[in-house]
């Protein structure tokens, strides 16, 4: 019976717990996933690499991104001219 609530309590936390800034420089990573941001380039953009799954069936999404005045991440790929 504890380790079944021990068990909940620590999937609930994981399911809950607040998605990281991204920042460039950093990483982030869990056994199920996890981002990393690459050094920003002269124009302040950074490669920003999303990873989820598990062992042999886990995938990655890459793209350039920028952080708005909130310091939340946007996309630039769409446009390669947008600046930071």
């Amino acid at each position: 019976m504890r380790l079944g609530l021990a068990s909940g309590l620590i999937i609930a936390g994981l399911l809950v717990a607040p998605a990281a800034l991204a920042t460039p420089g950093q990483c982030w990573n869990s056994p199920f996933g996890g981002f990393c941001d690459e050094l920003p380039d002269a124009d302040g953009s950074f490669l920003h690499c999303e990873y989820t799954g598990f062992g042999s069936s886990s995938y990655r999404n890459c793209y350039q991104a920028c952080l708005d005045a909130g310091g939340r991440l946007y996309p630039t790929d769409y446009d390669f001219d947008t600046p930071c």
